[in-house]
Order: C-alpha cells, then sequence, then structure tokens
C-alpha cells in the first residue's frame, strides 16, 4: 500500500511538471507569434497605403467621421505610456477579434480614432500573448497614454480607472456609461482582464482606464 501511495504521488508531481511545462511552452509559442505580428504591424505602418484623408484632430464640437474604419487586423497606430518605459510601443490592430487581439491591442470597430471627438476605445491581454496590458493596473490619474496616428501624436491623461462586469458594455460609448449623450471632447478607453478570482483563478471581470485628449 505504500509503495502504491508513492507511487501515485510521484505520478500526481510527474503529471503537473507536464502540465505545466506544457503551459510554458504554449506560452512561449504565443508570445513569440505575437512578436512576429508585431513586426509585420509596424512594417504595414512604415510603409501605409495612399488616398487616406488627412487624421481628424478633436475640436470644441464633434464631428462627423467622413471615411470607413480599417478592415479587422491591419495596423492602427502605436500606443505609448512611458510610465512604462521606453521599450513599451505595442501597435494597436484594428478589432478586437480573438484573433486580432493575439496580434496586438485592438481598437473598437466603430469607436473614435485617435483625436477624434469621441471615445477611442482599445482592448488588450492581460496575461499572454505579449501581455500588453499587462501593468495596466498600475496607472493613476494624470499618467500619459499616448498615441501615434497617420504622423500625429495625440497625448491622453488617465481620468480614471474601474473594475465592471464582462457585460458592462456602456465603458465603451462615445460618453462612457452615458447611453444616448452627444460627446463633446476626445476620449480613450482601455479595457483589458482584471486580477484573477482567487478561489477560482479565473478572469472574472474587466479592468477599464479612461482619459481624455491633453490641451496643450
Amino acid at each position: 500500500m505504500r509503495t502504491l501511495i508513492r507511487l501515485f504521488g510521484f505520478g500526481l508531481i510527474l503529471a503537473g511538471l507536464l502540465v505545466g511545462g506544457l503551459a510554458l511552452y504554449q506560452n512561449r509559442q504565443h508570445d513569440e507569434a505575437y512578436g512576429r505580428a508585431q513586426r509585420d504591424l509596424r512594417a504595414q505602418l512604415a510603409h501605409p497605403p495612399t488616398g487616406h484623408d488627412e487624421p481628424a484632430v478633436a475640436t470644441a464640437r464633434p464631428r462627423t467621421r467622413t471615411r470607413p474604419d480599417p478592415g479587422d487586423g491591419t495596423a492602427l497606430a502605436v500606443l505609448r505610456i512611458p510610465k512604462f518605459g521606453a521599450a513599451y510601443h505595442p501597435v494597436i490592430v484594428e478589432g478586437v477579434t480573438p484573433d486580432d487581439l493575439t496580434e496586438g491591442p485592438g481598437h473598437y470597430p466603430g469607436s473614435a480614432m485617435p483625436g477624434e471627438v469621441g471615445n477611442f476605445a482599445v482592448a488588450g491581454h492581460r496575461t499572454g500573448w505579449g501581455e500588453p496590458f499587462r501593468w495596466l493596473n498600475t496607472l493613476v490619474r494624470g499618467d500619459a497614454l499616448v498615441v501615434a496616428w497617420r504622423g500625429r501624436t495625440y497625448t491622453y491623461r488617465v481620468t480614471g480607472t474601474r473594475t465592471v462586469e464582462p457585460t458592462d458594455v456602456g465603458v465603451v460609448l462615445p460618453v462612457p456609461n452615458r447611453p444616448g449623450v452627444t460627446p463633446d471632447r476626445a476620449r480613450i478607453t482601455l479595457t483589458t482582464c482584471a486580477d484573477r478570482d482567487p478561489l477560482t483563478r479565473a478572469y472574472t471581470h474587466r479592468l477599464i482606464v479612461w482619459g481624455e485628449l491633453d490641451r496643450p
């Protein structure tokens, strides 16, 4: 009996090591795929297609968008958060499907573009696939969120954070949590997973960071 217990315990340890090793291997593969995708996206930004309209600059009054959104999965802009260091500059893609988010933070289709009156909303992974939003929980009011888009740079300042249910889609409205209200300024919203539940170890909530365009 003792021998069987020892063998059973050894088997559990071996299984745990195998599962942990497989998880590490998969994470490495995901991170490598993310790195390749980011390099491809930077190449897209370095050689953009011609014929696009000039970017819209935030004004005192909302403007109507006169051009379509870019195609899903295409390179859109570069996000810099000075608090995260000079090496932090992920390319934002258009779209928030699971496939889109394996390549980089994703812009919610239909939300405002950088610098536009409205809400420039972006989702990103907290863990895995490059972990672009891993440290989003460290941001505080006043921190800079810098978006480079079509030759221009837009600096937003964090105005607040909140943890919400995954079903709380009002956080990415043109005026967050105020349906039907006409936007009067340029905003940014970053969304990602909140901390794991201590009991289930699952990501059950979403972390939201809001900001507004910094006026010179």
